[in-house]
């Protein structure tokens, strides 16, 4: 059996830590990531709609308008996105999982656009399809 000096060892030591330290980084590496859904792969998908557009509705015709205007979204009292809905009163808005109120903002057509805050839910998975509808106050 042959023995070894002691700057032989010391060689062999460093080749080992290194070894380690290098599965240290690779496992940590692989450790990072997003622990949940991505904000972006989550929120809301839908249309807005005000209504009744006319004195009186008409069975078997819509009563109700899409509209473009601004919209705020809210959580916990704190504004979190605002997005603005096509003139087909589509919109589109990236939002994390959870509880949020869509507030229409003062370019809405609609009567008193803040005191009609909608309470909407962003599912786990995917984006979560609304439609919301609001009064415009025709009686």
């Amino acid at each position: 059996m042959r023995s070894i000096g002691a700057a032989e060892c010391e060689v062999t030591a460093m080749r080992v830590q290194r070894l380690v330290l290098a599965g240290v980084v690779v496992v940590a590496a692989s450790c990072t990531g997003p622990v949940g859904p991505n904000p972006l792969d989550t929120g809301l998908v839908g249309t807005v709609l005000r209504g009744p557009v006319q004195p009186a509705c008409v069975a078997g015709a819509s009563c109700a308008a899409p509209f473009a205007a601004t919209f705020g979204v809210y959580a916990g009292g704190q504004q979190v996105a605002t997005f603005q809905s096509d003139a087909q009163g589509r919109f589109e808005v990236p939002l994390a999982p959870g509880v949020y109120l869509v507030v229409p903002g003062p370019d809405a057509p609609i009567i008193a656009p803040s005191s009609q805050a909608k309470q909407v839910t962003v599912g786990p998975v995917g984006m979560t399809t609304v439609q919301l509808l609001f009064d415009n106050g025709i009686r």
